[in-house]
């Protein structure tokens, strides 16, 4: 071909070179960013799976599908971990923790708050610390450990007061006061009635806080026998709980007036309330409400000699309790049917599920047990070594007597020994308990007295507050009287309205509400005044008051729209019916009331 020699020819082969090499490099780096993206949407889509698996386990959370939840959360909290969002972790192994506490396996239960506290200890997240604590004491609770719950409990306490976090303190006090109900029924109500005036602040509380607390203080008065307290208090529980569409709420609250009508005697008023509350937790997964229902609905039915009917209800409380391995309330189920049993003639099952009753009562109590096959162990080993000996001495005699009397000195000895170091040991454990029980309790007064101190302040605000707004309505309110006074002359139809400011001066709702405030901050001062000056007139009432709060003349008459020199005629006439002379100062007479 014309033209064509190997120099064209090797321009030719570099310019294919150059061509492929920029087709290569041009489609390696889109596929290198196309690769990083994918990567970052793989990791997006997988947050976004953890988050709605954890906000569909929550939303089953509230209708008590325990089970299902949890499968959701296992799956969430994998993902968590893997992608290190640590804090979404830890509320999603909170979560997992409570479904195994509601469905009968506290020991998960424990390890899974353990494992959340540790995660918020690492991201020093006091908050989040505190609430798992609480979780992990109320856990302690449940298998008897009341010492440890009470100790971790304290520390979640102390964890949100050294933070200066008072969020949902009303719920740590309730937990507080829960450890008590076997121990100190009067610090149980001493701690619920506390929870409930934090519950009073919107952010110390939540509705599951005050929902508890509601119930607390109807079971204490419903054990002091004040029904009609008891029962008002179920009700405010159950109507926080209607108005919130809190299910465990309302079943609680129902059972719970159920039981107090069973108390009454009122059987045929506690049927419908029982079973409606068991028809709001059957079909869910928490086996304790299931059981604590049933039972209750079978012991309405053995009340009212339907024996049949509670023996159905009871067999099916004793099948969910044995399955969620709730062994003290299957035994208090057990005890319940072998009543029912007896009472229609059945009595080898009777007879059967005595003796299983007694089985697992033993087994419940298996330290005593043990204890007691150890002494039999250590008699039968003593009187073993007795019976050597004698064999030996009779074998012997002559040349074991010294033996004899040096082994038995020996075996007294051994026993002194021991017994001194169990009283040693005993001794020191006591003094610990003893020294560890002064250090929580001198912990709880030092808390009582910065609670009550902080109550006190904010009362005496309060009243501040309420006093100054008496001052200031009625300077305005006057202000604007006169001017108005001055304007009815020549227009008459101004009259009423002078006439309304006049009554708005003098309104009653005013003092009503400082009275309330002045009541939080001296208590019952007006009843210790009327009791001992009982011609002190309403008007005076009020003077006392003012003057107990060191309010100056001038204050107080614009306090009662009044003069100055009406106000001092007031004090006059209130020393003379006080019985006090000009050298001793009003106030401080009236303060030693």
């Amino acid at each position: 071909m014309p033209g064509f020699n190997k120099g064209n020819l090797g321009i030719i082969l570099l310019f294919v070179i150059i061509y492929f090499f920029v087709i290569c490099l041009g489609s390696s780096m889109p596929a290198r960013a196309e690769k990083m993206l994918t990567t970052e949407l793989n990791r997006s889509d997988s947050l976004a799976r953890a988050v709605a698996f954890h906000r569909h386990g929550d939303s089953l959370l509230e209708t008590m599908g325990y089970l299902e939840a949890e499968k959701l959360f296992d799956s969430a909290l994998i993902l968590a971990i893997a992608l290190e969002e640590m804090k979404l972790a830890g509320k999603i192994a909170n979560n997992l923790a409570e479904c195994y506490s509601m469905t009968g396996r506290g020991h998960l239960a424990e390890s899974m708050y353990l494992k959340a506290y540790k995660i918020f200890e690492d991201m020093a997240d006091t908050n989040a610390m505190a609430v798992m604590l609480i979780n992990l004491g109320d856990e302690y609770a449940k298998t008897g450990r009341i010492e440890l719950a009470a100790e971790t409990e304290l520390t979640a306490i102390r964890l949100k007061e050294a933070a200066g976090d008072y969020r949902y303190l009303a719920f740590y006090y309730q937990k507080l006061g829960e450890l008590f109900i076997n121990i100190d029924k009067e610090r149980w109500e001493f701690y619920a009635l506390k929870a409930l005036e934090l519950s009073r602040t919107p952010e110390y509380t939540t509705m599951g806080a005050k929902v508890a607390i509601y119930n607390d203080l109807g079971s204490i008065w419903r054990l002091k026998g004040d029904f009609i307290k008891a029962e008002a208090y179920y009700d405010t529980m159950y109507q926080l709980s209607a108005s919130a569409g809190y299910r465990k709420g309302i079943a609680t609250a129902l059972s719970e007036r159920a039981l107090l009508l069973y108390d009454l005697g009122r059987y045929q008023e506690a049927l419908p309330l029982a079973s409606q509350s068991l028809e709001l937790v059957i079909d869910t997964d928490d086996k304790y409400h299931i059981v604590y229902k049933s039972m209750l609905i079978g012991r309405i039915l053995l009340a009212l000699n339907r024996h049949y009917e509670a023996i159905a209800h009871f067999r099916i409380a004793a099948d969910q309790a044995d399955k969620a391995g709730l062994l003290p309330d299957k035994l208090d189920v057990q005890y319940n049917l072998f009543l029912a049993l007896k009472s229609v003639g059945q009595w080898q099952e009777a007879l059967m599920l005595q003796e299983e009753y007694y089985f697992l009562k033993d087994s419940l109590n298996g330290v005593e047990v043990r204890n007691m096959l150890n002494s039999l162990q250590v008699s039968f080993e003593t009187e073993k070594k007795q019976q050597l000996i004698d064999s030996l001495n009779e074998k012997n005699l002559s040349n074991q007597k010294l033996q004899k009397l040096m082994g038995f000195l020996l075996i007294i000895s051994a026993v002194a020994l021991i017994f001194l170091l169990i009283a040693i040991w005993l001794r020191t454990k006591t003094f610990r308990q003893n020294r560890a029980l002064r250090q929580k309790e001198n912990d709880l007064s030092i808390l009582e007295q910065q609670r009550l101190k902080a109550d006190n302040d904010f009362k005496a605000r309060e009243l501040t507050t309420a006093t100054l707004h008496l001052i200031n309505k009625n300077e305005l309110l006057t202000e604007l009287k006169s001017k108005l006074s001055s304007a009815a002359n020549s227009a008459p139809e101004l009259q009423p309205l002078v006439k309304e400011i006049e009554h708005n001066i003098n309104h009653d709702k005013d003092w009503q509400d400082f009275s309330k405030h002045f009541e939080d901050v001296h208590p019952d001062f007006f009843k210790r005044l009327k009791s001992r000056f009982p011609e002190v007139t309403a008007h005076e009432e009020r003077m006392c008051a003012f003057l107990l709060m060191n309010l100056n003349t001038k204050e107080i008459s614009r306090i009662l729209h009044v003069t100055t020199a009406a106000v001092d005629k007031s004090r006059n006439r209130l020393r003379k019916k006080l019985g006090i002379g000009p050298e001793t100062q009003l106030n401080e007479f009236l303060t030693s009331i």
